[in-house]
């Protein structure tokens, strides 16, 4: 074999190499879509809205005791981070509910939390208060006029 035909023969793909090439070639075309996919997934992601911070966890301080409201709301939310940084109502105000609920602890929660800046006397009392009188408590309702919200937690 002369040189001249060494070298064309080396510069033509043989088969197994032409197999090689037709599929390396051909791979780009094939994840190709799959790489469209995956970014308009990507893209379509940051356009949807953000994660949902509902429910939170709102834990209230009274005197040396703690009770845990579950934040169900978006206006619950703001209301209670609100209190956080001291602006707007500061006493929460619910319907005591038999069943821990959130409120590890005790044998009761609160639901329909709201935020008041004045409550009547009758439902202002510590966690144990609730505890021990039950769901009639306060008439039904517990806010607590020292309670100081120390952590808002979530979402669950």
């Amino acid at each position: 074999m002369s040189r001249t035909d060494a070298i064309a023969s080396a510069r033509q793909p043989q088969a197994s190499s032409r197999w090689l090439c037709d599929h390396e070639r051909m791979r780009p075309s094939f994840h190709l879509p799959l790489v469209c996919l995956a970014a308009g997934v990507l893209v379509a992601g940051c356009d949807s809205p953000t994660q949902p911070e509902l429910p939170a966890i709102g834990t209230f301080a009274v005197a040396e005791e703690t009770f845990r409201v579950e934040l169900r709301t978006q206006a619950q939310l703001d209301a209670a981070r609100a209190a956080r940084v001291g602006s707007g109502p500061q006493i929460p105000n619910g319907r005591i509910v038999a069943g821990t609920g959130v409120n590890t602890g005790w044998s009761w929660h609160l639901e329909d939390v709201e935020f008041a800046d004045v409550t009547i006397e009758l439902c202002d009392g510590r966690p144990s208060d609730v505890e021990r009188e039950g769901t009639s408590y306060g008439g039904g309702r517990y806010c607590p006029w020292g309670a100081v919200i120390v952590a808002i937690d979530g979402p669950r």
